[in-house]
């Protein structure tokens, strides 16, 4: 026995879903220089619309990642990853934003509601500076040391 009512919704629901072709919009991360906004290259989120950056923390010389998701056309820092306490790392329970701390194979996890209104970077070479978007990495130390922006933007692809 068939339900045609099952076959109308579906039909209902295909054609309501969004069509991603040519042109579609997107959300993008732009990167430029900061402040003379130079564009230096812009890249495409996946539908999770999560990213990190990663460095090597200049006091502690131990890798340090961030993670952030985009909301709303604006960025929130989610997790920072790191192996020791250092300048500039979360290092109470009461810091803004702050949910939980957690430790993970040696490692601390700080997860986090924290609001960024603007994200600028201060590249330096020897702190092997990048930024991971899915499975692509891009070497942000590729340019000359300098203070870069990530900005989301709606992109076309």
């Amino acid at each position: 026995m068939r339900c045609p009512i099952l076959g109308v919704l579906v039909c209902l629901l295909a054609a309501c879903a969004p069509v991603q072709g040519p042109g579609s919009s997107h959300t993008c991360l732009t990167l430029q220089s900061f402040p003379a906004g130079e564009f230096l290259v812009q890249v495409p989120l996946a539908e999770e619309k999560l990213f990190a950056l990663s460095f090597i923390h200049s006091v502690s010389e131990t890798p340090v990642r961030d993670e952030y998701r985009v909301v709303d056309s604006g960025i929130v820092q989610v997790a920072e990853f790191f192996e020791t306490h250092g300048a500039g790392l979360p290092s109470q329970v009461d810091e803004p934003g702050i949910e939980r701390w957690e430790q993970h194979q040696g490692k601390f996890v700080v997860r986090m509601t924290r609001p960024i209104s603007r994200l600028i970077v201060r590249t330096d070479a020897r702190y092997r500076n990048r930024l991971h978007v899915g499975d692509d990495t891009i070497n942000l130390n590729q340019w000359p040391d300098q203070a870069l922006e990530v900005a989301v933007e709606s992109c076309d692809l």
